[in-house]
């Protein structure tokens, strides 16, 4: 008689056991605000978003129509790693001076290609450059490869040259990376001749610079003062997106890259997933070959600028001297400065309970950060919503403010 087999109970890993990449990542801030914040009772400025209202939805319709009926089945197969050559070559005529087609490679979104040049660069240990504050994303990004941040103030760049140099040649980091026009969460954008003067400095030393121009487009003035690839183009990476201007989950994004470098970022964007999708990169070359991302863009400066000068307007007349800012000139956000003393992770959280959300400055820092500090993001919310939330960060701000006051009476007990 057989015997009668039992299998033994499954008892699940309490953790697998992942990679030290894995644990050293650091989680989206801003991604858990977002899940923390998703109810229409709280009126949020926290994420990076566009307005999707303006989002030009029916050309992306037509666009996918035309493409379908023109390619059918080819449109939905594989396709070559590197990305749609029109759309390359588009991308290097309008965004670039004597770059071909061969140096663009498309991404899915700005973020792969953080990930791409940080596979790209870093060796566990290696000594990187990078604003302070800075994009969360990227220091995401970059710190599951293991560097040792060296941050930087945007406004020591301007001042405190002889300084940055010294310790620059002292400490070599692998590449510095910037957002020159309407940085993230700052709002800082480089003057030309800084713009100059970090590219010839760079190039000097032989170390890279990773220049992210997410924003560059999202000018509200006549023009924005070239790009530090301009000035450095064999020393340069640049990273572009599609996100911010036509839509963030179509998910194209592009490296400007030294033809050096090419081939070793095709492999590592196919060990990632073979090639951006096809369709995406269809629809957007289809849009851009319209005609029509001009008009598009011109109608979606002028929202922003509303919205931006909107928002000024009521942050002043509500806080008055309480708290300072610099009036966007571009991009998608405000950095909101209150004094030292003020916890801004304190402020979020009595934010969501009078049912307003930012983003606490102290996220963006990738060394001893500065308090009081706050992004705004000006860009999705109607007149109505932003005049509301100003109010509630003001009612927030107001409990923080007389709980400080009132600690400091007591001698802080």
């Amino acid at each position: 008689m057989g015997k009668t087999f039992i299998r033994p109970a499954y008892a699940p890993p309490e953790m697998d056991r992942v990679s030290i990449r894995v644990s050293r990542t650091p989680k989206s801030v801003v991604r858990d605000i977002l899940k923390v914040v998703d109810s229409p009772e709280i009126l949020s400025f926290a994420g990076g978003l566009p307005d999707d209202s303006l989002f030009p939805i029916h050309e992306f319709a037509e666009s996918f129509a035309r493409a379908t009926k023109e390619k059918g089945p080819k449109l939905f197969q594989y396709t070559d790693t590197q990305g749609h050559p029109e759309l390359r070559a588009w991308i290097a005529k309008t965004y670039y001076t004597n770059v071909s087609p061969e140096q663009i490679l498309i991404t899915s979104g700005s973020q792969q290609a953080l990930d791409l040049l940080a596979r790209y660069f870093i060796d566990e240990g290696d000594r990187i450059l990078i604003e302070n504050p800075s994009y969360l994303g990227a220091i995401q990004s970059f710190s599951s490869y293991g560097p040792e941040f060296l941050g930087i103030k945007c406004s020591s760049l301007e001042s405190n040259r002889d300084e940055w140099e010294n310790t620059i040649r002292r400490k070599s980091p692998k590449f510095f990376y910037c957002i020159p026009d309407f940085q993230n969460p700052s709002g800082f954008s480089y003057p030309l001749f800084l713009r100059q003067d970090l590219a010839d400095f760079f190039a000097r030393l032989r170390i890279p610079i990773i220049e992210d121009i997410a924003y560059r487009d999202l000018y509200f003035t006549d023009s924005v003062p070239p790009s530090v690839h301009d000035f450095c183009p064999e020393n340069s990476f640049s990273i572009g997106t599609f996100s911010k201007t036509l839509s963030p989950g179509l998910r194209v994004g592009w490296i400007k890259v030294p033809k050096r470098s090419m081939r070793d970022l095709v492999v590592q964007k196919q060990s990632m997933d073979l090639h951006s999708p096809t369709i995406n990169q269809e629809i957007v070359f289809r849009f851009l070959e319209s005609g029509k991302f001009g008009s598009h863009m011109e109608n979606l400066r002028k929202q922003y600028f509303q919205k931006a000068r909107y928002t000024c307007d009521r942050l002043s007349e509500v806080f008055g001297d309480e708290v300072r800012f610099r009036e966007p000139k571009g991009g998608l956000f405000l950095w909101l400065e209150f004094s030292e003393d003020l916890d801004s992770n304190s402020l979020f959280r009595r934010g969501l309970n009078e049912g307003v959300a930012i983003v606490p400055g102290e996220s963006f820092y990738v060394s001893e950060p500065i308090k009081g500090k706050a992004r705004w993001n000006f860009s999705r919310a109607t007149e109505q919503e932003t005049k509301e939330g100003v109010r509630r960060l003001f009612r927030a701000w107001q409990f923080l403010n007389s709980d400080r006051k009132s600690s400091r009476e007591t001698g802080g007990e």
